[in-house]
């Protein structure tokens, strides 16, 4: 693929040369490279219309149909910088995101009172002409989790993202059928849809509801002959579990790439590899605010690959240190923070210099004027050899199954309420059962509710930042410096009712698995699944194993709808009547 300035150039030249191969699927709809240059182009028309272009913010609020892919291209054809946001977070806090971004104009299929204009899209059918853009011009905004309680959007221009395109060009595979997974609003969704169509693939879009049902995402990754997939980590692991009954449902892939957290290599992700003998495996490491700057390559054969694979080194244009609090330097076996530089960085945080200045530092080690380092807060240390080997955190930013999480962010939030007179939230549990702890102290005589505000929490943050449950302690442990004390922190409160005696079997069968996906004791009838350290991922879990046992079809929003043991046993017992 040839070095070009703007990351839609190599779409338009696979336009131009496969005009009627497919470029995107997407739960039924077909779109050919043609029709979706076309459909792209009117959108792009429409925002040159209003003289919008280069450093112009358009935020595109979509549902994952191939709306939302066509909107997401025609922004970035038109020069702009392209703001996703998600459909399901409350409007408070995407009109929030909006204002921050000095967005424009806004690309939605929701209604509202929006504080900016809504873009009509289909006026007019003529095409955009071509738009002259630069490298150091603004590509995408990018939300992430704010540790004062306010998002921080992190603006990226072109050349870090072409940089990494031309070095994905000699590394993948033209022409791959590639499963789109994670959500628009992550740097990863973005670089999955330029690696596509950058180098003449077809996106697959996975609806929602695949995105939460392995079952339904392995019958997709089947039934579009699908050969490449990015995932999260924890996916990839079920995704493997699933195959372990289902391998003839990824007898297509070629290439798996996973990011995230950190790379685990369980016994189902190494049978499944070992049945695809040309698969490779890429582990993706990075930051929203560097995209991608380390990239393993496993290769056959996957029972000679170790259980926690290194780092690696760096890809693409990026530089990486991994230096004491002085900036200076760590020997080979000792732990430091890693700091990227080169040409990877993202400009900063759009309307936070001060927070721009404490992640991105002066880089010592360049002799280009103006060159910065991001401190991503990773701990590594370098092994003899020249791998990266990560160690953790060195702040208290987390990563709960593939979500970045300040929890700051999340305290601040509890902090509003008046009956909360402090809060600190943690990660509890690891891999599949980590979920978002909080702990709350009153800030007087009345006792906070912990469901009470868990329920309002869901209605100001988005699902993955409230906390699976809220434990309330009479104070916090401190340090002898009088800081809280997070290692002495209880265990927290798992369930928010009284443990009740199961009926039946039903109910006894429901809880022993729910017992052995969560790693959780004792489970009563009414305790909730996702209270209990639940998530997406396990459902499926639970539904296919439940399903099995009973010999009934379970779909997983059953648990989604009737959450408790019993509820979802008496959901069991009628599909057990329906199938006699």
């Amino acid at each position: 693929m040839e070095t070009s300035e703007s990351v839609v150039e190599g779409f338009l030249a696979w336009a131009a040369r496969t005009p009627d191969e497919q470029a995107l699927v997407a739960d039924g709809d077909i779109l050919t490279y043609r029709a979706l240059e076309h459909r792209s182009g009117r959108t792009a028309r429409a925002l040159a219309d209003l003289g919008l272009g280069p450093e112009s913010v358009i935020g595109v609020c979509l549902h994952r149909t191939v709306d939302l892919a066509v909107a997401v291209l025609g922004v970035l054809r038109a020069g702009a910088a392209c703001l996703p946001l998600d459909p399901d977070d409350p409007p408070e806090r995407l009109a929030a995101m909006l204002t921050d971004s000095d967005t424009a104009v806004l690309i939605t299929d929701l209604a509202g009172d929006w504080p900016v204009p809504v873009l009509d899209t289909t006026a007019d059918e003529t095409l955009a002409a071509p738009v002259a853009i630069r490298r150091d011009m603004l590509l995408y905004v990018m939300h992430t989790s704010g540790s004062t309680g306010r998002p921080k959007a992190i603006a990226m221009p072109h050349g870090p993202q072409l940089d990494l395109l031309a070095w994905c060009a000699s590394r993948y595979a033209e022409g791959a059928r590639a499963l789109h997974y994670y959500p628009f609003t992550t740097d990863v969704a973005m670089l999955d849809l330029l690696i596509t169509w950058s180098s003449g693939g077809c996106l697959v879009l996975a609806t929602e509801h695949e995105r939460v049902d392995v079952d339904a995402l392995t019958r997709l990754i089947a039934d579009q002959r699908v050969s490449r997939v990015l995932l999260p980590v924890l996916t990839l692991h079920e995704l493997a579990r699933h195959a372990m009954a289902h391998p003839e449902r990824v007898r297509t892939l070629r290439e798996i790439i996973t990011t995230g957290d950190r790379l685990t290599l369980t016994e189902p992700v190494r049978r499944m590899c070992e049945s695809l003998p040309a698969v490779v495996l890429d582990d993706h490491y990075g930051a929203t605010e560097v995209n991608v700057v380390t990239a393993p390559r496993l290769r056959p054969p996957a029972a000679a690959w170790p259980d926690r694979p290194h780092l690696g080194g760096p890809v693409s244009q990026a530089r990486i240190h991994v230096l004491d609090t002085a900036l200076d330097p760590v020997p080979v076996n000792v732990v430091g923070e890693i700091h990227v530089g080169g040409g990877a960085l993202a400009r900063g945080y759009l309307g936070r210099p001060d927070l721009t200045a404490l992640s991105f530092v002066p880089d010592p080690f360049s002799d280009v004027p103006g060159s910065r380092l991001y401190r991503t807060g990773d701990l590594a240390r370098w092994r003899p050899g020249g791998a990266l080997e990560l160690v953790g955190r060195a702040d208290f930013q987390l990563s709960v199954r593939g979500h970045r999480v300040e929890p700051g962010e999340v305290e601040a939030a509890l902090r509003t309420y008046p009956e909360v007179g402090g809060a600190v939230v943690v990660r509890s549990g690891e891999g599949a059962q980590a979920v978002l702890a909080a702990y709350v102290v009153p800030a007087g005589a009345a006792r906070p509710d912990p469901a009470a505000l868990r329920a309002d929490l869901k209605a100001r943050l988005p699902a993955h930042l409230v906390p699976a449950v809220v434990t309330v302690l009479p104070e916090f442990p401190t340090t002898t410096s009088g800081k809280v004390d997070r290692a002495r922190l209880p265990e927290p409160d798992a369930r928010v009712d009284l443990r009740q005696p199961l009926a039946d079997d039903v109910e006894r069968l429901v809880a022993a698995v729910w017992r052995d996906v969560l790693d959780v004791g004792e489970i009563g009838a009414h305790d909730n699944f996702f209270q209990l350290g639940g998530h997406s991922l396990l459902v499926t879990q639970v539904a296919f194993r439940v399903g099995a046992a009973l010999d009934v079809d379970v779909p997983p929003d059953w648990l989604f709808d009737l959450p408790t043991v019993r509820q979802f046993a008496d959901r069991l017992r009628i599909a057990g009547r329906e199938e006699e």
